[in-house]
């Protein structure tokens, strides 16, 4: 692959990961949450959950990949992680990975929120 092709590669998996972490699409894949999560209360849910599709922090740091597939959460006193997975839409329920990721006929996302703990 190319610079110029792995570059237009990156950019269209970096506008999938934002559309899906902004809009929680089903088509594009579907959201989890783990069972230290799941003991929020309902307020602190929705709270987290805005702040996933708001989240605009990427930097070297935590996005070396320029991909926006992980970010870090301070709410309540808590750490929480987003962390974005790529799986073959013929085989996700085989957990198997997607080699496409920048095409969204071929990639079903999977989007797991945690806490920093529970990773």
């Amino acid at each position: 692959m190319t610079n110029q092709t792995e570059q237009n590669s990156t950019a269209q998996i970096r506008a999938l990961n934002d559309k899906f972490r902004q809009t929680f699409d089903i088509k594009l894949g579907k959201v989890i949450i783990t069972q230290g999560v799941g003991c929020l209360n309902t307020n602190q849910l929705q709270r987290l959950l805005q702040a996933v599709k708001q989240f605009n922090d990427f930097n070297q740091n935590n996005d070396p990949w320029k991909e926006h597939d992980m970010g870090k959460i301070e709410l309540f006193d808590e750490k929480f992680f987003f962390k974005i997975d790529y799986f073959d839409r013929k085989n996700y329920s085989q957990g198997i990975g997607s080699e496409e990721p920048a095409n969204v006929d071929k990639t079903f996302r999977v989007m797991t929120i945690m806490l920093v703990s529970e990773y």
